[in-house]
């Protein structure tokens, strides 16, 4: 299934393209959850993360608007699909800042629309196929991770301690070293410090000292490690790193 936020304020339109989508779905035969929201500031009262495969705002809404609200899921999380369906064109270059993957002038005809959707839906199929998870012994009892899921890998004496996005950390009796190297995405993990190693796409700023993550956890950065990992942030967050 197919899990879409729509943050609209107009109901009209809101129903609209929520039937289009749904019927999208039924010809791909791909099931559509389209969950629709009022305003900005109902979009994140009621999503502490963002358990969707896409979001798609308008602009013009009242309070924040719907390219305040891009940035505050950015500072949250990197690599969500970010789709824009409005009237106003003069945001169309800041979209850029947020990643948008593409901006829709309304009206929004179902041949654009299933466009897009038709290109989300093949994304989150390669994510799909590209996703490794790696398989750790905890207590004797075998668990498979998705390495997205880690937000960073610490030790601590003979054990190393994966730290995840909304669940418990694992602690397995193997070295940091050995754990890293069974990342398909090594370029995305990187080393901080010599007990830390973090996931770009969780880091929110980067100073000579410390890393502060989305969830406001602060990481020590060693001196050596500096440099590389803010080369590292920078590329991650232009989009030119895998």
């Amino acid at each position: 299934m197919m899990r879409i936020a729509y943050c609209e304020d107009e109901p009209a339109q809101a129903a609209l393209v929520r039937a289009m989508m749904e019927r999208w779905g039924v010809r791909r035969q791909e099931p559509v959850e389209v969950v629709l929201f009022e305003s900005a500031e109902e979009f994140m009262f009621k999503n502490e993360d963002f358990p969707y495969d896409a979001v798609f705002l308008d602009i013009a809404m009242r309070q924040m608007n719907g390219m305040e609200l891009a940035h505050a899921i950015r500072r949250k999380d990197k690599k969500l699909p970010i789709a824009f369906l409005t009237a106003d064109k003069t945001f169309a270059i800041e979209g850029y800042e947020v990643r948008a993957v593409r901006y829709l002038l309304k009206p929004v005809t179902a041949e654009k629309l299933e466009g897009l959707l038709d290109e989300l839906l093949s994304e989150r199929e390669k994510r799909s196929e590209e996703t490794i998870c790696i398989t750790v012994g905890e207590n004797g009892i075998m668990k498979r991770i998705a390495e997205e899921e880690i937000c960073y890998v610490e030790v601590a004496g003979h054990y190393t301690h994966l730290h995840l996005a909304g669940a418990p950390a694992i602690r397995i009796k193997e070295s940091l070293a050995a754990v890293v190297a069974r990342f398909h995405s090594k370029e995305q993990f990187v080393k901080c410090h010599r007990s830390y190693v973090v996931n770009l796409a969780y880091i929110e700023k980067i100073s000579r000292t410390d890393c502060t993550l989305t969830d406001s956890t602060i990481l020590p950065v060693s001196r050596s490690a500096y440099q590389h990992l803010n080369e590292q942030f920078i590329a991650y967050y232009r989009g030119s790193c895998p």
